[in-house]
């Protein structure tokens, strides 16, 4: 049986509202500079007089407003696909790039667009990686600015257009640069943020997961020490009265002996049913390994959780089945703190004496794995059981976790 396990109802969620919120800015911000620039060209090109051919296309209004339009898109658009999935701390080459573009964009641009870039850098990056490249730009936004300044084209903010150069020039960097490091701090407490709710839903999940599992061991335990009590006391009673009534069918005779019989049929009868009733309490396979697996998902908002388990799931020793989820629990934590996935899928299946358990992701990857207390626990869990646990990961394919378990039922 495949499921994926349940999602929250459908809202607008802050990141979505994040995503759209940016890209109308992506869009808006350069729209009055393309307007100025328009009719900037047309005067000029009024004044001047008009060219002719290949040349009057290449700098007419139409064109250069068109080339800045562009640009604008592409910025918008690498903006929406950067801002995907947030919090991750690893972007991928193709992702870097996207910010590299970004980023010339910006100088050529409005530079109200490297606030945005700013923004980005921690939700993409490590905090290490974001600060470096955050500095890169600043000295970029520098060098470009004393480039204008030497070419006569260095336009300061409005505030300081009628200061001397020195101050003008001076005012504008600062102004600009202390712009970025609060964009940049903004993200990275967004970031934050993003990261403290999903380890708290995920330990919420957690929570709620085992407890569940928890109360089904309890209620065996229980169960098993009624059992117990229901054979030692009330049968071990039970059969010392059949016993007994059927001594003494043999002593009686006559008008006695009917209802001395029927006693002795109703006490063997109870007896039975009491053994009946002992044998369901002691049935090992009731805990609810399925259950917990939803719970333990819900409330995850990525990686995107899909489950394939048996339709025999049920049958499993409670013994297996904590293990189970221990190494789910386990490999989820795992994915969000370092695969970056995008979706987790969780396979199960009863392959002759053993269940198989695997669990892959569609996360970064790795050339080499280097086991810590996780994958350990694991191994060792399923040791105590008489199981196995292997895994393998690439770099761009993912991990992938494979547990054997014996489906005997000496465990329980």
């Amino acid at each position: 049986m495949f499921y994926d396990c349940p999602r929250r109802p459908a809202t607008l969620e802050p990141r979505q509202i994040f995503r759209y919120a940016g890209l109308i800015a992506c869009l808006l911000v350069p729209l009055p500079a393309i307007v100025e620039l328009w009719f900037t060209l047309a005067a000029t090109q009024r004044a001047t007089g008009a060219a002719h051919g290949a040349h009057l296309f290449l700098t007419s209004p139409v064109m250069i407003c068109a080339i800045v339009l562009v640009l604008a898109f592409g910025f918008a658009a690498s903006f929406w696909w950067n801002t995907r999935s947030v919090g991750s701390g690893r972007a991928t080459k193709f992702a870097v790039s996207l910010l590299a573009f970004q980023m010339t964009c910006s100088l050529v641009l409005p530079g109200e667009l490297a606030y945005i870039v700013a923004l980005e850098l921690p939700l993409m990056l490590s905090i290490r990686q974001a600060l470096k490249w955050l500095a890169f730009q600043w000295f970029a936004i520098i060098a470009i600015s004393a480039a204008a300044v030497a070419a006569g084209d260095f336009v300061p903010v409005d505030e300081l257009a009628h200061t001397p150069l020195a101050v003008s020039f001076s005012g504008t960097i600062f102004y600009m640069l202390a712009w970025q490091a609060f964009a940049f701090g903004g993200g990275y407490l967004a970031v934050s943020e993003s990261r403290n709710h999903r380890e708290l839903a995920r330990v919420h999940s957690e929570l709620i997961a085992t407890q569940s599992l928890l109360s089904d061991e309890t209620r065996l335990a229980e169960r098993l020490r009624i059992s117990r009590e229901l054979h030692d006391v009330v049968g071990h009673h039970l059969a010392g009265l059949s016993i007994n009534l059927q001594l003494a069918s043999h002593l009686v005779e006559g008008r006695a002996a009917e209802p001395v019989n029927e006693a002795h049929l109703v006490a063997k009868l109870l007896l039975s049913e009491v053994r009946e009733v002992v044998g369901g309490l002691r049935d090992p396979r009731q805990a609810n390994l399925r259950q917990a697996l939803e719970l333990l998902s819900h409330g995850i908002v990525a990686p995107r959780i899909h489950i394939e388990l048996p339709s025999n799931v049920e049958r499993m020793n409670p013994v297996c089945a904590h293990v189970v989820f221990r190494c789910v629990q386990e490999a989820i934590t795992n994915a969000i703190k370092h695969a970056g996935a995008q979706n987790l899928w969780v396979e199960m299946k009863e392959t002759g004496a053993e269940w198989e358990l695997v669990v892959r992701d569609d996360g970064h990857g790795a050339a080499s794995i280097l086991p810590g207390n996780g994958l350990k626990g694991m191994a060792e869990r399923l040791e105590e059981v008489g199981g196995e646990l292997k895994y393998e990961s690439r770099l761009g394919a993912g991990f992938t976790l494979c547990a054997r378990i014996p489906s005997t039922e000496e465990l329980a």
